[in-house]
């Protein structure tokens, strides 16, 4: 098991390691320190759920590694758009609403889309029954690292496990 996890994280960091030869990063935040650490335990639970052998385990995390960073920007989007709707909401100029009413479908289109690519692509990787699983488990543990990440940047605290949510699946452990 250890020697699995630790090629998880060489996968991880793998993966971010072009990123790093192409251009100088600035100083890491705290956020992507963060984020990192969410990501490993991610990499932990569904090496667990999903009984991934390590040749599987290697290609699946750098592929989940490439879509966070792409939707974790249409999220930021969406969060922004949100804010736009709730004042254009009570604005009396049609036509801007209608237009950051545009934006926001927009980017519900490019999520639904970056999700689909995703999941084709996990296809590719998993065998029918891990991406079963994985339709069932992931949904439920992206949502409970969005909460950590969102507690741990608001309070400035270290994520911790979450609550177990009514909809949600509980871990075997």
């Amino acid at each position: 098991m250890k020697r699995l996890a630790l090629i998880l994280l060489l996968a991880l960091f793998a993966s971010l390691a072009p990123q790093a030869v192409a251009q100088p990063r600035p100083p890491i935040t705290k956020r992507e320190q963060i984020k990192k650490r969410i990501r490993i335990m991610r990499a932990n639970e569904l090496t667990e759920e999903l009984a991934l052998d390590e040749a599987t385990a290697g290609r699946l995390f750098p592929l989940l590694a490439k879509y966070d960073d792409e939707l974790d920007k249409l999220l930021e989007k969406k969060v922004e758009l949100a804010h736009k709707l709730d004042a254009a909401s009570g604005s009396q100029d049609a036509r801007a609403t209608d237009r950051v009413i545009d934006d926001a479908l927009a980017n519900q289109k490019a999520l639904w889309s970056s999700e689909e690519r995703r999941l084709g692509e996990l296809r590719k990787i998993l065998t029918a029954g891990q991406v079963a699983k994985l339709l069932i488990v992931l949904p439920a543990l992206e949502r409970r690292i969005q909460n950590q990440l969102r507690r741990a940047i608001e309070n400035g605290a270290r994520p911790a496990d979450d609550d177990i949510e009514p909809d949600e699946r509980p871990r075997n452990r």
